[in-house]
């Protein structure tokens, strides 16, 4: 069984509106109105993380912020491979590295 459950991610967005995400682990993704997924990332937090998107400009007015809690099983190594995973199946436009921000990319 995965960290995660299967099944559409939530989404919240300023303009439409949605459920806003807890401050809790997850995985999150930046989406364009086109449906294209921009940014992948995980963290410990991701009522924080999207503040922290909003305030940097990288969650734009199109954009929708994905997201799904994690279980309370997973590990930050856990989140991170599945991160990886859907960083390599997705190819986001932002992702600068396959390895997310921050941490160094295996393989480079």
């Amino acid at each position: 069984m995965g960290i995660y459950k299967p099944g559409r991610p939530e989404e919240y967005s300023a303009g439409t509106g949605g459920r806003k995400p807890p401050a809790a682990p997850g995985e999150y993704r930046i989406i364009d109105g086109e449906r294209n997924v921009l940014y992948i990332g995980e963290t410990v937090d991701l009522e924080r993380r999207m503040g922290e998107h909003e305030r940097s400009g990288k969650l734009g007015d199109n954009c929708r912020f994905a997201w799904q809690t994690a279980d309370e099983c997973s590990t930050s190594n856990t989140r991170r491979e599945h991160e990886k995973q859907k960083i390599k199946q997705h190819s986001p436009a932002l992702n600068r590295s396959r390895g997310g921000e921050g941490r160094k990319a295996e393989g480079r």
